[in-house]
C-alpha cells in the first residue's frame, strides 16, 4: 500500500529519513546473530522479507510503499528516491557528498554518498560495472523473527546494462568485526540471494586506489570523443601500449592525455588502479589486477 511523502525537517548532525520508522518491537540480536549463522533458516527468513520504499510516480510525485520479495524482483533503481539523507554539521568528521550517476530514465542524476569510504567505492563501481542506473540508500529491508523485527539500509543498488542487479554495502573494516553487522550483511546477502541479485560487502580501498579512482573521475565527461572509435584505434596498434603511447596516439599532448582518461574512465581501456598511474603504466583492454581485500563474502 502507497503512502503520499511528506516532508522531514532537517535535523542538524543526524541522518533525515523519509519513511516511517520500524514498526515493532527490535529483535533481540542474540537471535539475529543465531539465525544468520544457520544457513536453512536465514535462507527461511530472507525469503519472507519485506521492503520500504521512496518510490517516484510515473507523474514524478514521490510516494512511501512496501514490496515482498515477489515485488522486489521487479524494482528500478532510476524511480528510486533514497529513504534517508545523511545531514552535515559543525566539525563532523563524515565527508558528505553527491555524486553524478548514469540513468536510462536521463542521461544523468544525483546520488547522496554519506561518507568519503562510499564515495570512493561508488567510483570504483562506476568504472568497474559500469551501471545503467544506480540508487544510494534505496530502501529498508525488513526481516520478522519472533523476538521481534529487524531492519538494514543498504548502500548502493546497481543496474548493469544486461539487467544484473547489484546490492552493495560499505563498511570499515574495523566494523565488520562486530557480529551484530556481520549477521544483518549476512542476511542482506540470503535476501539478495533470494531475488536473483548479487551482493557486496566492501571495506576501505587501499590508498592508492582511492587517489586513482578519485583522478580518473574527475576526468569521466572532459570529452565528447567517440569513445568506441577512439578505443578501436588503439586496439590496432601493433604491440604493448602504455599511458605515453596511448596518449599520441589519441592525439597527443594534453588532449591525449584526457581521451585517454576518459577511456579508462568509462571502462573503454583499462590501467591498473592499484598502483601509481605514470607513463610507463601499460594500458590493457580487459581489468588487470588481482584479489580485492576490501571484498568480503557473507
Amino acid at each position: 500500500m502507497r503512502k503520499r511523502h511528506s516532508a522531514v525537517p532537517h535535523r542538524l548532525g543526524r541522518r533525515t529519513s523519509f519513511i516511517p520508522s520500524l514498526e515493532g518491537k527490535p529483535a533481540k540480536w542474540a537471535q539475529v546473530v543465531d539465525i544468520a549463522g544457520d544457513a536453512a533458516v536465514r535462507a527461511t527468513v530472507a525469503a519472507a522479507a519485506t521492503a520500504t520504499l521512496l518510490t517516484i510516480d510515473t507523474d514524478g510525485t514521490p510516494g512511501v510503499a512496501t514490496a515482498d520479495v515477489g515485488s522486489l524482483r521487479s524494482i528500478v533503481p532510476d524511480r528510486l528516491l533514497p529513504v534517508r539523507r545523511p545531514a552535515s554539521h559543525k566539525g563532523m568528521t563524515n565527508y558528505i557528498s553527491r555524486v553524478v550517476v548514469p540513468t536510462e530514465a536521463h542521461e544523468t542524476r544525483a546520488v547522496w554518498c554519506e561518507s568519503f569510504n562510499e564515495l570512493t567505492h561508488l567510483r570504483d563501481l562506476l568504472i568497474a560495472r559500469q551501471p545503467t542506473q544506480v540508487a544510494t540508500q534505496p530502501l529498508r529491508l525488513e526481516w520478522a523473527m519472533t523476538t521481534g523485527v529487524r531492519g538494514h539500509i543498504p548502500d548502493f543498488l546497481l543496474r548493469d546494462v544486461d539487467g544484473r542487479m547489484l546490492l552493495v554495502d560499505v563498511t570499515t573494516g574495523r566494523k565488520l568485526d562486530d557480529p551484530r553487522l556481520r549477521a544483518v550483511f549476512q542476511l542482506t546477502a540470503a535476501t539478495a540471494a533470494v531475488l536473483g541479485w548479487e551482493y557486496q560487502a566492501r571495506t576501505e580501498l587501499p590508498p592508492q586506489r582511492a587517489r586513482n579512482l578519485n583522478f580518473l573521475h574527475a576526468g569521466r565527461n572532459d570529452t565528447l570523443q567517440d569513445r568506441l572509435g577512439a578505443a578501436r584505434s588503439l586496439r590496432q596498434e601493433s604491440g604493448p601500449i602504455d599511458v605515453q603511447r596511448g596518449s599520441e596516439l589519441l592525439g597527443g599532448g594534453p588532449q591525449g592525455f584526457v581521451r585517454l582518461w576518459d577511456l579508462v574512465a568509462h571502462g573503454d581501456v583499462h590501467v591498473s588502479l592499484d598502483t601509481l598511474i605514470d607513463l610507463d603504466t601499460p594500458v590493457t583492454f580487459q581489468p588487470t589486477g588481482g584479489g580485492a581485500p576490501w571484498l568480503h563474502a557473507m
